[in-house]
Formats: structure tokens, sequence, C-alpha cells
């Protein structure tokens, strides 16, 4: 067999050698019994695509020596494609030698440089050592049946004494499944403005995967740090939203959905390729009532299939801008009053104040008649019987000094004062006019102006 031939060659000529001057010399076997480095296709579920190698070292004169390994043939396939060196990691076995020193001892990948393995003591013992090798699958950039060799070599310090034996190594790969999760502005990070309601602005991530093999692939979310802002205040569980769009069956959510803190299945299919997106927004409403502030945390997707999963960090950064407003909502057809007679009975009209803060400060909402209700003859309407009514409801925070109907005053005033946090609030302004005896005919204005003032 060529592998026992090139194993009787090396063997036979480093003996003519020692004879002469060699001192030390080197075995190397790996753990399964064969005679070379194999991985399997693709290993069972749940087990590493891992491989051990006994290394032996014999020394006869009490020089300190070192052990190297090195690619002494590339990895190539039958198309003559090279195997990406990333792929196939190196580590040797912590405690399994007696005297010496071991290095590599963290994970690296192969190299067709010489990678240090071993160094003796300062006696030169014989000894013994364990290295171990894993594929990445992800890493691996191309299918195919691959054959390369590896040297590892004994060298003493301080003189020429060395040895070397080299060993096959195979493997055969299909084709890699490939994931990509990224996002649209930056590769590992997702931007999230309070203006974001449609998909037009929003920022989004993209996943997508090719060449799987008819299994099962399944896609989930999870939120590892809920987005916070520097006070460890956590983003409202409705703010954020997220809407996945993709010409695929595969999707598992449908519509609108709240950024849940619980690990949620987004995608599931068997096909070979597949790509959607999944758009970040902000619910428009929620949003104002969130405190200002720029709020930061992590999610991850999983993509699990039976032969194993791959997780990929996004980080989130959402900037909620400070929100003061005021909106006011008349009746319809307006704060109109018509057919007023004295002997008629009152008419109400409400109007109603929203006012939406995250400030947390205190403010007050203002009224402002600059005149009295008057006609186009200029006479005015007895303030007297046009009174007004703030109705803040029940559980509201907030007060009012217009709990009962008052006349309505010129000038500005407050009719609204918030709780001492700013709480936003919701509450209804009611206008009363009452006709009365001697008033003058006509059509009465007058301009009502609100307004809204930190305290």
């Amino acid at each position: 067999m060529p592998k026992v031939s090139i194993f009787t060659v090396l063997f036979f000529l480093i003996g003519l050698t020692q004879v002469c001057f060699a001192n030390v010399s080197l075995s190397v076997n790996p753990v399964d019994g064969s005679n070379s480095l194999r991985f399997e296709k693709m290993p069972s579920a749940g087990a590493e695509n891992k491989e051990e190698i006994h290394i032996r070292v014999s020394s006869t004169n009490g020089s300190r020596y070192q052990v190297f390994q090195r690619i002494l043939e590339p990895i190539m396939n039958e198309k003559g494609d090279t195997l990406n060196l990333q792929a196939m990691e190196t580590q040797t076995l912590s405690n399994s030698n007696s005297y010496g020193t071991l290095y590599l001892q963290n994970s690296d990948h192969l190299s067709m440089s010489d990678q240090l393995l071993y160094s003796s003591s300062q006696s030169g013992e014989s000894d013994m050592f364990t290295i171990g090798y894993s594929l990445n699958q992800n890493l691996i950039n191309t299918a195919g049946r691959f054959r390369g060799r590896l040297v590892f070599t004994v060298r003493g310090m301080g003189n020429a004494s060395s040895d070397q034996v080299t060993i096959d190594v195979f493997l055969e790969t299909s084709s890699s499944m490939k994931v990509s999760v990224k996002g649209a502005h930056h590769p590992s990070r997702i931007r999230i403005k309070g203006s974001d309601t449609s998909e037009k602005t929003a920022d989004y991530v993209t996943l997508s995967f090719s060449g799987n093999e008819a299994q099962e692939i399944r896609i989930y979310q999870e939120v590892e740090t809920m987005p916070q802002n520097e006070t460890d205040q956590e983003l409202g569980a409705n703010v954020l939203q997220l809407d996945a769009e993709g010409q695929t069956e595969g999707l598992r959510i449908q519509g609108l959905s709240s950024l849940g803190t619980k690990r949620s299945l987004i995608y599931s299919s068997n096909k070979g390729e597949d790509n959607f997106v999944i758009y970040f927004l902000v619910n428009a409403d929620q949003v104002q009532r969130q405190d200002a502030g720029i709020y930061t945390g992590k999610i991850k997707y999983v993509v699990e299939t039976d032969h194993g999963k791959q997780e990929f960090p996004i980080g989130i950064q959402c900037h909620i801008p400070s929100v003061f407003s005021i909106s006011v909502t008349p009746p319809p057809g307006g704060v109109s009053f018509t057919h007023v007679l004295a002997i008629s009975p009152p008419q109400d009209k409400e109007v109603m104040v929203t006012v939406l803060s995250n400030l947390h400060k205190p403010y007050q909402v203002l009224q402002d008649l600059q005149t009295n209700m008057t006609n186009q003859q200029g006479k005015e309407f007895n303030s007297k019987y046009f009174t007004i009514q703030v109705v803040i409801p029940s559980g509201q925070k907030g007060q009012t000094n217009l709990t009962e109907f008052s006349p309505v005053q010129t000038g500005e005033y407050p009719v609204f004062s918030s709780d001492s946090m700013g709480s936003g609030a919701t509450f209804t302004v009611v206008y009363r006019l009452q006709g009365y005896a001697q008033m003058s005919a006509g059509s009465f204005l007058a301009p009502v102006r609100f307004s809204l003032n930190q305290k």
C-alpha cells in the first residue's frame, strides 16, 4: 500500500542516518489505530468531527529537543480546489505529556509553516503527548474528496539530531451550508429611530442560507439583552415591532409582532436555499410614551439543523426622541352654538385635549381667550352665561381648578396641571353656553388658544 511504503522508506532512511548521529526518533500514530488522519463526511448528530494522534519521542543523548508540525502537501480535492485551512483546527491536549512543555494548547488552524507543539525539559527525556484535529463545517469552502499530507519533525536544540514522519490526511465534504445574517447598514447592528414607523425608512436584517441538504432548518430569534437606556430602564415591550417579508413559505411570523423576550421560531423549512428580511419598526403610539434616550441591547439569531447550530448576534440601538406635544380635538362641526334662545336649555360642547411627554418634568395646559365673544356690531356676549368645566377621567394623573362650571375668563390661565413626573394626560374641556334675556342678536365669535408650558 502507498502508506506502508512511505513509512518503510522513511524509517529505513532515518535508521541509516541514526547510526551516524541521530539521538532522537519520532513515532506518530492515530488514536483510531489507522495509519492516516481521516474525517467522516458527516458525523452523527451531536458528535464532533474530531480525530487525535499520539506522538512519541525517543531521546538517548540527554539533550533538549522540540517537535513541530506543518502541512507538507496542500489538502486538495479531485478538482484541484484547496481546503480553507481555517476549517481544520488543531490543539495539543493538556496534561497528555509527562516532562516537557506543550504548546498550541489554544486551538489554532493548520499552517504551511512550522507550528511548535512540544519542547522537552532541560535533560531531554523521552516523552509522548496527544494532539487533536477537528473540522469546522461552517468554514469549509468547497465540496469533494480531499487528500493532503502532514509532516512532524523533531529537532535537537544545539545539535544536528532530527527525525521526520509524514502522515496522510483524508476527508470528504459535501456542499457546506452557508448562512448569512447581516444588518442592512451595519453587518452586526441595527439602528432604530423614533420616526421608523414604516418599511420605507426602517433598518432591517437580511437572513439567507444555501447548500442545505434537504434537512430541516430552523431559525430562532432570542433577546439576549432587552434594550436599556443609560439609567438601565428597559424599552417598553410594545415599542419595537418586527415585520418579516420574503417570497417564502418558511416564515413563521406574519404581520407586525412585538419584540418579545422569549425565544421564538421565525422560520423553518427543508429548502436548499432561501432568504428573507426582518424590519425593525417603532409603534407610533407607544414610542411617544417611552422616556427619551438611547436604548441599547442585543438579540441573536440561532440557525439549527440536525447537525448543529450557528449563532449570529445583532446589536440594537434605538433612539427615542424627546416628546412634548399637545393636540386638541374639537367636536364635529367645531365649538359652534346654534339657535341660542333665552328660553332654550344650555348647550354643551366638548373639546378633547391630549398631552404627550417623556421628559418627566411637570407642565401646565393654558387656555388663552383674548377677548369676550362679540358679534359683528361689537356687542359682547355676557361671559356669565359662557362657562367652562374640565373633566379628568378617573385614574388619570393631574389636576384642575375647574371642576365645576365657571365663567370663561379672558387672558391666559391654566386649565390643567400635570403630576410631578409630567405624565401624559387626556382630559375634556366642556364649554357651556346659555341664552339670556336682553342678549343681542347675531353671530358671536372668540378665538380660544391652548398652549403647553413646562413649570
